[in-house]
């Protein structure tokens, strides 16, 4: 079974609606870490360009990631407009540390 690593950044204010909606596709696992940073439009008129964020990182199975992209879009569209970004990366191995050896999620 191949692994996808989903990983999206996008603003705070999404994460209790995404967890409701990635519940509701069988998502049920994820990683959200609180990160600041800018791309595209920086905010120029205050001393710090950058603006909170959160990271949201999710291991699935390749055949789940079309769904779970589709929600994480639909929820931060709605939520909080355009912006933000998200990405599918591959999985080379995946270990659990509890039993030390290579698993599925």
């Amino acid at each position: 079974m191949e692994l996808k690593c989903v990983v999206a950044i996008v603003r705070p204010g999404i994460l209790e609606v995404l967890e409701r909606r990635l519940s509701a596709v069988h998502i049920h696992g994820l990683t959200v870490t609180r990160v600041k940073g800018f791309g595209a439009h920086p905010n120029l008129f205050s001393d710090d360009w950058t603006t909170e964020h959160i990271k949201i990182e999710v291991f699935t199975h390749s055949e789940s990631v079309d769904a779970l992209v589709q929600e994480i879009m639909d929820v931060a569209k709605g939520v909080s407009g355009e912006d933000g970004i998200v990405a599918v990366l591959p999985v080379e191995h995946f270990f659990r540390v509890r039993t030390a050896s290579e698993a599925a999620p």
